[in-house]
């Protein structure tokens, strides 16, 4: 079996560009905004950036305290630093800089249809962005936008973390569509930035995954329903079973109790109207490689018949947990998938990979 397992390291924020010097600037403090929470250092900042301004100074009260992690989900179009001025445990007076994600200027520069104030690079972002969006746009609905938008992020980019200094674009949507190695705040910068020009309400969130700090997305419909979208979890650079990009789909429009099994965030500064269990969105409802099935054995059978009757070099189910069929016992889930392809005379070598998702077993397999 080969586990999938990313530690998605969420860099530095501030290393995105140069290092930032922030400005002298006389400040009377008595005047400062003063914030409790972080639901309103939130709104605070977003007031800030409709009036353009890029140096927000705050007191922030009670203790508050905010980390380089929530940054992406309290400011999600634009990256932050911050200077701590004073601190005397109970108030900080902080100076924040706010600089947009180049996934940010290009959508609104597509969206206002003016690209004069685009750097050269983020000129050539625009141009890939925009051949993506016009195929997208072909798909029809918004459901059908979002997978092509989310299948060329997976197969365009190689996930990569490394030297903050020596390579800023990775953190961004560049790295994705230009370069083709991006860490997953690079991923979640492309997803915005596409989705926003395909018309798509979709925004930015940051907790933590696979033991460190990252960054993935999330998606609201016209009914209000608001999913997690991760392509750096999704997007699988290990080889499995002869593929270099084995995409699994596990967090294309996840719900709630799909994705809590491996991620984490605050719940204070998550959108409304998480979608709690799977439903017809749910990335299994709509891929011709993945399929629900009732139980456990029912998904190792379909799995059997794909590979030897029709072909497929790999296929998934997602099942209701069955035990007897865990990962804990991986052998014998291999064994049954073996036997259940001997009934079609069909010798062939498989890797198998399980996991467990909130109430759900997934049994994706590949054959080399």
């Amino acid at each position: 079996m080969i586990k999938k397992f990313f530690v998605a390291v969420l860099a530095a924020l501030f290393m995105l560009s140069p290092r930032i010097s922030f400005a002298e600037i006389p400040i009377d403090w008595s005047r400062v905004q003063r914030v409790s929470s972080k639901s309103d250092l939130a709104r605070y900042i977003e007031a800030s950036r409709q009036r353009n301004e890029d140096f927000l100074p705050v007191i922030l009260t009670n203790g508050l305290t905010i980390n380089v992690h929530e940054f992406i989900t309290l400011c999600p179009s634009s990256v932050v630093s911050q200077k701590v001025i004073a601190n005397d445990g109970q108030n900080m007076r902080v100076i924040f800089q706010i600089k947009d994600y180049p996934g940010t200027r290009v959508a609104n520069a597509y969206l206002s249809g003016n690209t004069d104030w685009l750097s050269a690079d983020e000129k050539q972002l625009y141009n890939a962005a925009v051949a993506i969006v016009n195929e997208a746009n072909k798909r029809g609905n918004d459901l059908g936008k979002e997978l092509y938008i989310y299948e060329q992020i997976m197969h365009r980019a190689t996930y990569l973390t490394g030297d903050m200094n020596n390579q800023p674009r990775f953190v961004t949507a560049m790295g994705v569509l230009l370069d083709g190695k991006a860490n997953c705040q690079g991923y979640a910068d492309a997803f915005y930035m596409l989705g926003r020009m395909c018309g798509l309400n979709v925004n930015r969130i940051s907790g933590k995954a696979g033991g460190g700090g990252h960054a993935w997305n999330t998606i609201t419909f016209a009914d209000g329903r608001t999913y997690f979208v991760d392509t750096t979890w999704d997007d699988s650079n290990i080889k499995f079973g002869g593929f270099r990009n084995f995409n699994s789909y596990v967090y294309f429009n996840a719900p709630v109790e799909i994705m809590q099994a491996t991620h984490s965030w605050d719940w204070s500064l998550a959108p409304a109207n998480l979608q709690s269990s799977i439903d017809d969105r749910y990335g299994y409802c709509c891929l011709t490689n993945t399929k629900r099935v009732n139980n456990a054995a029912a998904g190792l059978k379909l799995i059997a018949k794909k590979i030897a009757t029709e072909n497929q070099k790999w296929f998934s189910v997602m099942v209701p947990y069955d035990e007897k069929f865990s990962n804990k016992h991986i052998q014998e889930v291999s064994n049954y998938l073996g036997s259940e392809l001997a009934k079609y005379n069909a010798k062939v070598r498989f890797y198998l990979y399980v996991n467990k998702y909130g109430n759900y077993l997934v049994f994706m397999a590949a054959v080399p």
